[in-house]
């Protein structure tokens, strides 16, 4: 008997027809090439979800244990030549896992998920206990929280404020800062500040803006994401000026508000128009960059790019042309630079093993590169890439945000324009 269907599934029901079957998903997919299990593909999944839908199987921890092992990474849907929105399904399935029916059966997330979620809607707590944590990286934290003892220990970068005179600005940007970028990597957003300015782009950052709601919606909380989302449309939405941020994951968030809240009576319109405004700082800095002189230091270059930023923003190869513009480094690319690490937002806590073995295969191609510096353009990105260089016993400073390297590069042109200085300085 087929079960009660709800507006979600229904949705997700137009985009499975969509689907043939044809496998293209199955090379992409990194939990796939990392089980050669069906049942851990985006093909795989879908036809449990379907099967569920059509009351073929019930709704139970075999589902569950498919679906909380996807990143939902979407590399799946830039393969899929039907055009499949695999994520629409994804989330539908997992708001099966969150019916009543199947409540009592479903497992609870862990406590240090519980706890992030929490710290995230409350930026200035969450600022505070990162502190706290960077300080007790070197001692062993409760056992609910030895989770995070991996992704402890960076230290921000000091940069200084570049501001530039209104007369030689050619447009104005605003900046979403992120709950876990401001308060982890604010150095980031610092330096992509500054490189916007230099490039003649002020940006202003926005009161009352909060988290993007990725982590709650992909942990399930759909109706927490969307509340979110109605915070940050209420912040920004007296401009119509474009919306600029650091993370790859956020962003990706941000432009799939218009999609999230397309229900919403009060929201939808301004959610579309909303998401419509998002761009990547460094889509927008690219614009600029001839006016940006970047001089490197004779080191090679990796990156780990950000799945989001590709396979949804689809400017993953704005990062590559920036990073190939900066003369005096190498750029090395290799397979698999565009992959996910395994971060996920809370994946890396929640299926730790699952994490671990993405990460080492990446590692291991990684290796052979022998890069001084690995760039990375989101926050998972940046933490999951320094667990893999300290667990290959490597320094994880070596892993740096884009916008860190290239501030670094500007600043060190800058030194090379005046007389007597060095281009390793």
């Amino acid at each position: 008997m087929t079960i009660n269907v709800q507006p979600s599934w229904i949705i997700a029901t137009e985009d499975i027809e969509h689907c043939n079957k044809c496998g293209f998903c199955l090379p992409v997919c990194p939990t796939y090439q990392l089980t050669s299990n069906e049942l851990q593909s985006p093909r795989g999944r879908i036809a449990m979800i379907e099967a569920a839908i059509e009351g073929e199987i019930e709704i139970g921890e075999g589902l569950e244990d498919s679906l909380s092992h996807c990143l939902d990474c979407r590399a799946c849907e830039t393969a899929c030549p039907s055009g499949v929105r695999y994520h629409r399904i994804l989330e539908a399935g997992r708001d099966m896992l969150q019916s009543p029916s199947y409540g009592k059966g479903r497992k609870r997330l862990s406590f240090a998920t519980q706890q992030i979620l929490k710290l995230v809607k409350k930026p200035h707590w969450l600022r505070r206990a990162v502190r706290v944590g960077n300080r007790l990286n070197k001692v062993s934290l409760p056992k609910p929280l030895q989770s995070l003892t991996p992704f402890l220990g960076y230290t921000e970068q000091q940069i200084a404020k570049v501001t530039i005179s209104s007369s030689t600005a050619t447009m104005a940007v605003e900046f979403f800062k992120g709950c876990i970028m401001s308060a982890q990597f604010a150095d980031a957003n610092q330096a992509a500040k500054n490189l916007l300015a230099r490039g003649g782009i002020p940006s202003d950052s926005p009161i009352h803006q909060g988290c993007c709601g990725a982590l709650h919606l992909h942990s399930g909380f759909t109706e927490e994401a969307k509340a979110m989302a109605r915070q940050n449309i209420n912040a920004f939405r007296h401009s119509e000026k474009l919306i600029v941020n650091t993370a790859g994951g956020c962003g990706a968030m941000l432009m799939q508000y218009g999609e999230l809240l397309a229900d919403d009576p009060q929201y939808a319109d301004d959610a579309r128009q909303f998401s419509a405004r998002v761009r990547d700082w460094a889509t927008v800095f690219k614009q600029v960059q001839h006016k940006v002189p970047l001089r490197g230091s004779g080191q090679r270059i990796a990156l780990q790019n950000s799945c989001h930023l590709v396979n949804v923003e689809h400017a993953g190869q704005d990062t590559v042309d920036l990073l190939n513009v900066v003369t005096g480094d190498i750029f090395v690319p290799y397979s698999g630079q565009d992959s996910c690490c395994g971060s996920a937002g809370t994946y890396n806590i929640e299926q730790r093993e699952w994490a671990l073995g993405i990460l080492e295969q990446k590692m291991t191609v990684l290796a052979d590169k022998h890069p001084d510096i690995i760039i990375v353009n989101n926050p998972g990105c940046h933490l999951q890439m320094r667990w893999g260089m300290t667990r290959y016993h490597l320094d994880p400073n070596s892993v740096q945000h884009l916008a860190v390297y290239l501030e670094r590069a500007a600043q060190r042109a800058e030194r090379m324009a005046e007389p007597g200085e060095r281009a390793d300085a």
